[in-house]
């Protein structure tokens, strides 16, 4: 019986569990009945089980929609391991006909390819998607080597916690990119990596000191490597974009590496090392220093676009942008979006997605 956190089996018998209990406990409540302390005890803790089991059973069916836990061990913390299954980005090689045969189909527009690799640089082995156009499957399957100039590769990053697959789910990106893609020169090729390869531990997309996992540099040199060797060509350079914590990441990739990326979309994000307030305070400081986005912006050659969204209902994230769009950003080339009414959910994201990627349209980026 497979009671994976995800799996239809563990969603319908928790289900199962929470109906019948119910209308047993319905049904057979005055026999069930009795006067004294010990049968009240016994019934109050049958009312508190069929509870647990229904809020197990939505937050279990919310979870399955959303795609914020991937496994059992994810959700209480645990670091999933995939050591064994991952390939070295070293040893990667073009996408193969077997890879686009068994990819997850969106219509006839776009394909998903997941594969667990270890990054060479970083070390760290986790799962990443290549969302691609049937277009250039196509291309593949003939035989034909990929023309960079016709694509714009975009690197999607979530929040925290969340998986990869909360874009496909939760905000429908496939639908957005394939839209995209039917109306511009240049196709997206999106690059979904996980971003919480710590289990529980927020790493803020950052290089944190004591062993933690590279985050950082997993995110962008070893995806570098990983999509320029799936593709069989060197990729231009990247447009990042994401939600909430993804959203500082995209920003911080833009203005720190601009080697790799152009620009960034933030959506619902913040613009500053916040790692979570239970982590030391000396920990905090010395990513602060570290990340010191004003040295970074100081030290761009040239304009970044930035696209910004935030909505009034969405208190963090409008009170982290509003204190951002407040000070001096000489060297980035701002567009903010507000939206009137949400607060910090799927919901409100999903509607800055087509803006944000036509705006990235209108920067040409190369």
């Amino acid at each position: 019986m497979n009671l994976q956190l995800n799996s239809n089996t563990t969603f319908y018998l928790l289900l199962t569990l929470s109906i019948t209990s119910f209308v047993v406990v319905v049904l057979f409540w005055g026999k069930i009945f009795r006067k004294g302390l010990l049968n009240l005890f016994s019934r109050t803790l049958i009312l508190l089980l069929i509870q647990v089991l229904i809020l197990v059973s939505v937050g279990v069916g919310i979870n399955r929609s959303q795609g914020f836990y991937s496994s059992w061990t994810d959700l209480f913390g645990g670091t999933q391991d995939f050591t064994s299954a991952a390939i070295s980005t070293d040893a990667l090689s073009a996408i193969t006909l077997k890879e686009i045969t068994g990819a997850k189909k969106f219509g006839n527009s776009t394909i998903a390819i997941k594969q667990t690799i270890k990054g060479s640089m970083s070390g760290v082995s986790n799962i990443v998607y290549l969302l691609l156009p049937t277009s250039a499957a196509k291309e593949i399957k003939a035989g034909r080597v990929l023309n960079p100039n016709r694509f714009q590769i975009v690197e999607f990053l979530t929040g925290f916690p969340s998986k990869p697959e909360m874009w496909f789910k939760a905000l429908s990106l496939q639908n957005d990119v394939a839209t995209y893609n039917s109306t511009h020169r240049k196709a997206i090729i999106g690059v979904i990596p996980e971003i919480n390869v710590a289990g529980q531990k927020d790493l803020e997309c950052m290089n944190l000191p004591n062993g933690e996992p590279a985050a950082e540099t997993w995110l962008t040199s070893d995806m570098k490597s990983f999509l320029d060797k799936k593709l069989g060509f060197t990729s231009n350079r990247w447009f990042a974009a994401g939600v909430s914590t993804g959203g500082w990441c995209a920003y911080m990739f833009a203005i720190n590496h601009t080697e790799q990326f152009s620009g960034a979309l933030s959506i619902a994000g913040y613009y500053r090392a916040a790692l979570p307030l239970k982590d030391p305070i000396a920990l905090q400081n010395k990513m602060i220093a570290k990340y010191n986005v004003t040295t970074m912006e100081a030290a761009l050659q040239q304009k970044v676009p930035l696209y910004v969204t935030a909505s009034l209902g969405d208190k963090y994230s409008i009170r982290e942008t509003t204190r951002f769009l407040a000070k001096p950003h000489p060297n980035l080339e701002i567009k903010y979006h507000e939206i009137a009414t949400g607060g910090h959910n799927p919901r409100v994201w999903k509607s800055s997605i087509t803006p944000g990627l036509n705006w990235l349209a209108s920067k040409a980026i190369n």
